[in-house]
């Protein structure tokens, strides 16, 4: 399949930028795959050559994604805690982090209502919750959760002082906010690498990790590519399957192609809420 549209591209990244377009897109997603149990992760993956982590067989063909959340969560235990998930999308992360790491209960947060109504539908559960919501400014008292999990979340949020301002409120001291995501590299970017970290310079945490995943996250797109494009091409329709894939983590997202011409990194960040 072609390369998508270049007007059409940049159409929809500039509506991806307002919150009102993410929001009813994701929807839409959700409507056109509510019958599609089997996709249950939305996000790169993460790929290398550490021994690979065991995996119940209905979640091995999404492997590359629940990699990335076993990685993401490596250091900070999860067993007896309180975990809040920013950006639930189609529930498999949080679902996982309840069946593998023993949290006393998970809330998953998203602010899309139709996905949030599949999630509760198929995976809802004692100690999983999910609830709509603002990743942004999550509605939840201050000091209620040990862990926060945002896995391709803060490049979505414009105001990233008032992102980590909120993180902090939500965590009990020592806390922690897990990030993994995409930064581009351009300065004036939304999401650049160096506002996001010039946020974090002058917030309530800690740095504890910081790991370039660029390498980890561009070869897992290309192993997963296949699948996730006939995912597409199986459901999509055919007029906006070009721009899918352009938007997907597939080989022809811009992502991806940004990554690989060194424009875009993929970072994974540990922060500890100060005392």
């Amino acid at each position: 399949m072609s390369a998508a549209n270049p007007f059409l591209q940049r159409t929809f990244s500039r509506l991806w930028r307002r919150p009102w377009f993410r929001r009813q897109f994701y929807n839409a997603l959700g409507l056109i795959f509510r019958r599609q149990l089997s996709w249950q992760m939305m996000n790169c993956g993460f790929l290398d050559h550490s021994p690979p982590i065991s995996l119940s067989p209905e979640r091995e063909a999404e492997r590359t994604s629940y990699e990335l959340y076993a990685r993401l969560i490596a250091e900070t235990p999860l067993a007896g805690r309180d975990v809040l998930e920013l950006g639930a999308g189609r529930g498999g992360g949080a679902r996982y982090l309840h069946d593998t790491q023993q949290p006393r209960r998970v809330v998953a947060l998203d602010y899309a209502e139709e996905g949030v109504r599949w999630c509760r539908r198929n995976f809802s559960s004692p100690g999983l919750q999910f609830v709509c919501g603002d990743a942004g400014d999550p509605p939840f008292p201050g000091a209620s959760f040990d862990v926060i999990v945002a896995v391709e979340v803060t490049h979505c949020l414009t105001d990233k002082e008032s992102f980590l301002t909120s993180a902090a409120r939500l965590l009990r001291p020592g806390g922690r906010l897990l990030i993994a995501d995409f930064f581009y590299l351009r300065p004036d970017a939304m999401h650049a690498l160096g506002k996001f970290e010039a946020a974090l310079a002058g917030s309530d945490f800690t740095i504890t990790a910081n790991d370039d995943w660029t390498a980890g996250a561009a070869a897992a797109i290309e192993a997963d590519t296949a699948r996730r494009t006939q995912l597409i091409t199986g459901h999509v329709p055919r007029f906006l399957q070009k721009t899918a894939l352009g938007f997907a983590s597939t080989t022809a997202s811009s992502t991806y192609i940004a990554m690989r011409e060194g424009r875009t990194v993929y970072r994974r960040y540990v922060l500890e809420r100060r005392g």
